[in-house]
């Protein structure tokens, strides 16, 4: 399967940041169902679900390959920490998790070392849940 042609197969997306302290934040896109759920490690009643409404859905599809978090995520696992990655000194992580259609997933993590397209990705995220997607 082509990278591009995987972008096309996710049903379901799930990105996570959080502190060494365990605060964070947790957005999981369904883009079967057409869901967006919203969890707060900060504070519990800031959670949510709603719906991914048709223009929401379509700038997701639209720009996500745009980040190339596929590729990325590859990188990390292939230990490629240097090509894709900055060194941080705060000891905060992000983990994400790819569903896709035929059943298989992709799923990546780390500490200290955050994607040098994550902006994009961030940007993505605040743009389609209307919430700040950035540590405290």
């Amino acid at each position: 399967m082509k990278a591009d042609d995987r972008y096309n197969r996710i049903t379901t997306l799930e990105v996570e940041i959080s502190s060494f302290t365990g605060g964070g934040y947790k957005v999981r896109y369904d883009f079967v169902r057409k869901l967006i759920s919203w969890n707060d490690g900060y504070m519990w009643n800031n959670n949510f679900m709603k719906s991914l409404t048709p223009e929401k859905y379509e700038v997701m599809t639209k720009n996500l390959p745009e980040t190339g978090v596929i590729d990325w995520m590859e990188g990390y696992n292939r230990g490629e920490l240097a090509k894709y990655g900055v060194p941080t000194a705060n000891p905060s992580s992000w983990r994400i998790c790819i569903n896709f259609d035929d059943g298989t997933d992709l799923v990546s993590s780390h500490t200290k070392n955050f994607p040098k397209n994550w902006t994009k990705l961030k940007e993505l995220v605040e743009a389609t849940t209307e919430m700040c997607f950035r540590l405290r």
